[in-house]
């Protein structure tokens, strides 16, 4: 069973991260050059999309890989306790959450200017990050195994 979820995780964050570079490139042409990345008090500063798309991209990789590692690597070593698979949890949980904020704040540019929609794309991406964070985790808690319960002794 192991390697089988392992090899379903593998799939599923490869699949996600294909899906997540099939958009930017199927839109390309529709969306502007540059994207809003930083709101403050000192106003909204831009840069190129690709760079941010590349830099979602590759955190969202990163993420999704440490998750996958720590656990198999938690499992295999049998220690699979309540600790270890929420930082496997978060870490995958991370990984989609970070293509979910890419993805909003490409669809929310689409065909329009990154001056027209100020920090729109900002806030739209933070509430693509914490609506598929928040869903990936739940269900990442129910598919992973049951953690083994944690004994105290004296």
């Amino acid at each position: 069973m192991k390697r089988t979820l392992t090899g379903r995780l593998v799939a599923v964050a490869v699949l996600s991260v294909i899906a997540y570079s099939l958009l930017y490139f199927l839109t390309r042409p529709l969306l502007p050059e540059d994207l809003a990345r930083h709101a403050g008090p000192d106003g909204v500063g831009y840069s190129q999309l690709w760079i941010t798309v590349l830099i979602i991209g590759a955190l969202a990789t990163l993420c999704l890989s440490i998750g996958i590692i720590v656990y198999r690597d938690f499992v295999s070593l049998g220690h699979w306790y309540p600790g270890p698979k929420a930082i496997a949890a978060c870490f995958l949980a991370a990984g989609f959450g970070i293509l979910g904020l890419g993805t909003a704040m490409i669809l929310t540019v689409l065909g329009r200017e990154a001056e027209e929609l100020g920090s729109q794309p900002i806030a739209m991406g933070l509430l693509g990050l914490g609506l598929v964070f928040a869903s990936s985790a739940g269900l990442l808690a129910k598919m992973l195994p049951r953690a083994k319960e944690e004994t105290l002794s004296d």
